[in-house]
């Protein structure tokens, strides 16, 4: 998200907000906005404040500063916003594959939206493969799927926003792409919803086959991660 535009667009996303809404917040006139959202033009200070007001986020980090994106309420303290669940970003330039159905899973994170997994969903098989962005300060946190995931109500910190991917959560399975630390091989988890407990589970019997450009990601990672150890 390098333009004004794409963080317009993302911010949309997050608020669940349409054009009209923030036309309607914003007085801004509809062939102006639809002008920025193309980024044939960009706002001016005074449209971009009231943009940013609609959306209630950090004027500055539409302009594309070091700055954080959510705009704290009174009394919310930066801690409680990695509870807050996951949003997923159309990714148009990554395609593994000849898929064209590539996210970005973004965290609340240090009062900012982080991006944390590349995803790809596949509606036929309502499927999500989730692969980990292998950041070398803390890329041992997501080596193991999250346990959230197989723990009843919090799962929706990584699950809630599925609808966006048109993926049914009640009928879903995810393959999660880790690093087993102890030996440092690749490990593929295989997770299904179950509704009778409300959360994910380990799937023993899913034979799906792993997506080769993630593969290699994690294969990469546990390369490295055999360097270090020795």
């Amino acid at each position: 998200m390098n333009t004004i535009a794409e963080r317009i667009k993302f911010a949309m996303d997050v608020r669940r907000m349409r054009q009209v809404d923030i036309i309607q917040k914003t007085g801004i006139s509809k062939g102006a906005f639809s002008s920025y959202l193309s980024g044939f033009y960009n706002p001016k200070q005074d449209k971009l404040e009231l943009i940013a007001d609609a959306l209630e986020i950090n004027v500055d980090w539409l302009l594309g500063k070091n700055a954080p994106m959510q705009i704290l309420s009174k009394g919310v303290i930066p801690e409680e916003i990695s509870l807050l669940p996951f949003v997923f970003y159309r990714e148009s330039e990554y395609l593994i594959d000849n898929v064209n159905d590539t996210y970005t899973g973004y965290m609340p994170q240090y009062c900012a939206l982080i991006p944390r997994f590349h995803v790809i969903a596949n509606r036929i098989t309502n499927e999500v493969n989730i692969l980990p962005l292998f950041y070398r300060e803390d890329s041992a946190e997501y080596y193991k799927y999250p346990i959230e995931l197989i723990t009843p109500e919090k799962h929706q910190i990584y699950t809630k926003d599925f609808d966006s991917m048109e993926i049914c959560l009640k009928t879903s399975s995810l393959i999660y792409y880790g690093v087993d630390r102890e030996n440092c091989r690749p490990e593929v988890t295989m997770l299904a919803y179950s509704q009778e407990k409300k959360c994910f589970e380990i799937d023993l019997e899913k034979t799906t086959g792993p997506i080769s450009a993630f593969q290699k990601e994690i294969e990469k990672e546990a390369l490295f991660l055999k360097k270090k150890s020795q």
